[in-house]
């Protein structure tokens, strides 16, 4: 059983005598939810279990354990139209990538973004419903973050140079770390220094809840998908991880309230001392203010950091691990650019071949099988007659498109230079193969105006957390072992192998 199902069966605290009359009662309701049936037209192709009158259990538990061949599946029959499939969540609406152009610039009234993700993570129990009260989250994002992100790098650099020297002792020849872990560690303390500012930034209080907060909102999701939805308002008050979430909520307005209580100073001020819960702070407006609404989604933000760019950059250290040929170029590369421009944005963005190498690690290990997830909030009518119907969900096979042979040559083949030589290939299209562009076959960061608005910041501190490593250490696996492990796949997740140990030597630099 794949590990978080296996960590979400231990959530259920079942000890209060009004046990089995809560079981009689979810008995119940759990027959007359499995009576509602689907609401989906019969004419759009179904690939997998057909949730049907009783069905719905079996379906989701099939698609948990055989996403990834039921997405394929999808994708290879029915390419250039569209199919059915029961997820671990609910029934989608899987579309083929032709679409994008005429769905990316579709309204929030049409098509929501940010309904789709509450709807998806269960936002009313793990608190994400907190992106819905406004758009602060992503307006803080666009513009603050992104625009003042030259002024960051070279602390993101100093954060990235200090968690790696925590971990990795001057006094070893080498040292062997579990991989995900030490990435997590590097990239919380990173995220942590921009979000909530040099003070909090190694508070280990902060630190422990932010890591426990993150991974219970993944074990709400995992224990509550299973049931269907009239089902799991009965079933969240006796998971431990709801009850955990609470004493987050609890730690994170203690260590924030000395940031509300007091106002902004009225003097200019460096962008590189400014948090990203001071400018939300400055910007909230109207129930945005209360700060218990600045703390969800403070801490929506600092997860959406963590997971995504731990997960991105654990796959691009296994990636290195194995293709050994890769370090020397990458280091030349670096050390070329760092010698002469330092740690800037502009150096960041001179490292074409290190981009490059990250979107090859990401089109190969994709963050999910599916992208471009949104809800459809009104009726809408597609350029060859389909109509999706309000109240229902649409995703993109990203995966499968990353892995098409007639997108891209030798697919399962890791080509570090794949996205420099499109580059170099032609001039006018060489923005289009940026680690951080998106596209209708490049669907990681989403597309079109609701594409992620925090992309441009993970990337940087990817590449800095990488281009360090580089550097400064020579890496392997442990042993004899030259090949990375395979990806971990359950339900529509792709994570890397969280237990892989990676060797960390001290380079001798000649």
């Amino acid at each position: 059983m794949p590990a978080m199902q296996s960590l979400a069966l231990g959530e259920f605290t079942m000890n209060s005598p009004m046990t089995p009359a809560l079981c009689v009662v979810l008995v119940v309701v759990a027959v007359l939810a499995s009576l509602k049936g689907t609401r989906f037209s019969r004419q759009i192709p179904r690939v997998g279990k057909a949730p049907g009158w009783f069905g719905l259990a079996e379906a989701k538990k099939d698609f948990i354990a055989n996403g990834r061949l039921l997405i394929d599946e999808g994708y290879r029959k029915y390419k250039d139209s569209m199919f059915l499939v029961q997820t671990a969540d609910m029934e989608r609406i899987v579309l083929s990538p032709r679409y994008v152009d005429e769905l990316r610039t579709a309204p929030e009234s049409v098509l929501s973004l940010r309904e789709g993700m509450a709807q998806r993570h269960l936002g009313q129990f793990t608190t994400l419903n907190v992106i819905l009260t406004s758009h602060l989250q992503n307006d803080v994002c666009k513009t603050q973050l992104s625009q003042n992100l030259s002024d960051f790098v070279p602390t993101m650099n100093e954060e990235a140079s200090f968690w790696l020297a925590e971990q990795i002792s001057s006094k070893s020849a080498h040292v062997e770390l579990t991989g995900y872990e030490a990435m997590l560690k590097v990239i919380t303390g990173m995220s942590s220094r921009i979000f909530v500012g040099q003070n909090l930034s190694k508070d280990e209080r902060w630190l422990r809840m932010i890591v426990e907060y993150t991974m219970d909102v993944f074990l709400i999701s995992a224990a509550l998908r299973p049931y269907p939805a009239i089902l799991r308002p009965f079933i969240a008050p006796w998971l431990s991880s709801v009850k955990r979430m609470k004493r987050h909520l609890r730690i994170a307005q203690k260590l924030f309230a000395p940031i509300f209580a007091h106002s902004m100073p009225k003097e200019s001020k460096s962008s590189r001392d400014y948090s990203v819960i001071e400018w939300m702070s400055r910007s909230a407006q109207g129930g945005d203010r209360d700060p218990r609404i600045l703390v969800k989604k403070l801490l929506f933000l600092t997860l959406a950091a963590i997971h995504t760019s731990t997960m991105s950059i654990t796959h691009a250290l296994f990636d290195l691990c194995e293709h050994t040929e890769c370090i020397e170029p990458l280091r030349e590369e670096i050390e070329a650019v760092v010698r002469t421009q330092g740690w800037n944005l502009s150096a960041i963005n001179s490292m074409k071949l290190l981009d490059s190498f990250l979107k090859e690690s990401q089109r190969i290990n994709h963050p999910g099988l599916l992208s471009f997830n949104r809800w459809v909030r009104s009726p809408l009518h597609l350029s060859d007659g389909t109509v999706l119907p309000s109240n229902t969900f649409i995703s993109m096979p990203t995966n499968s498109i990353a892995h098409d042979p007639e997108l891209y040559e030798n697919p399962e083949c890791f080509d570090a230079f794949r996205f420099l030589n499109k580059r170099l290939a032609s001039q006018a299209d060489a923005q289009r193969h940026q680690f951080v562009s998106t596209s209708s076959d490049s669907l990681p960061f989403g597309h079109g105006k609701f594409a992620c608005p925090g992309r441009f910041f993970a990337a940087a501190q990817i590449k800095i957390v990488l281009a360090n490593i580089i550097m400064k250490y020579d890496v392997s696996f442990p042993g004899s072992q030259i090949r990375r492990p395979d990806n971990v796949f359950t339900g529509e997740g792709i994570a890397p192998d969280r237990k892989q140990g990676v060797v960390f030597k001290h380079r001798n630099k000649r």
